[in-house]
């Protein structure tokens, strides 16, 4: 059996001073009793920082893990994808979700996302992106961020697992979108996002018109 080895103790503290004893303490007694916490907090940072680094590639090679994951399922989902093909047929709207992965795409691949009419499930239409930078999407495998500024980059983006949003533990994931006319943004999943497949041809073929 593997032995786990004995855990390294963090750096020393100071000791610790009282309340009572900071109160009769001199300015310069108390600013040297801070130097001394500030010291032990950089070696604590400076010991810790090889475990946050594995920390954070452990969380990559996860998160990688569960791109293959998402690629795998979402390969395999074409009950979606022919329910998309009859909304597109219907006039229905499709969640973002579901649209990204219908065969074939509702709307032209060449199509800028900026051209793409978008909604809220709940109402209100967006655009994708940052009002200050329309029609650009950030999709993340848990380690790279990858922007589709056009309808098929994001098809194949999220068909390969990626996932809208960006990567790292303070990533943020969703769908970046803003709504039309205003500078207010939110981030919201894919499936709370619906499509207007409207374009006569354009729906039906997945050609451009």
């Amino acid at each position: 059996m593997t032995e786990t080895p004995e855990p390294i103790p963090p750096p020393l503290l100071p000791p610790r001073v009282g309340a009572e004893h900071l109160r009769n303490l001199e300015a310069p007694a108390l600013d040297a009793e801070a130097a001394r916490l500030a010291e032990a907090e950089r070696a604590t940072r400076t010991a810790m920082s090889p475990y946050d680094r594995q920390l954070r590639e452990i969380h990559a090679r996860q998160e990688e893990i569960a791109t293959e994951r998402r690629r795998r399922e979402r390969a395999g989902r074409h009950a979606a994808r022919i329910a998309v093909r009859e909304m597109a047929g219907s006039g229905e709207m499709p969640t973002l979700a579901d649209a990204l992965l219908a065969e074939p795409s509702p709307l032209p691949e060449a199509r800028p996302l900026a051209e793409v009419r978008a909604f809220l499930a709940s109402g209100g239409q967006v655009g994708f992106g940052y009002p200050t930078r329309l029609g650009v999407l950030g999709f993340t495998d848990g380690r790279q961020l990858r922007n589709a500024a056009t309808w098929g980059e994001a098809r194949a983006l999220y068909a390969d697992g990626w996932e809208p949003g960006a990567p790292g533990g303070a990533g943020v994931r969703g769908v970046r979108v803003h709504l039309i006319g205003t500078r207010v943004e939110r981030v919201v999943a894919a499936g709370e996002v619906v499509l207007e497949l409207a374009g006569g041809e354009a729906v039906t073929t997945g050609q451009p018109s």
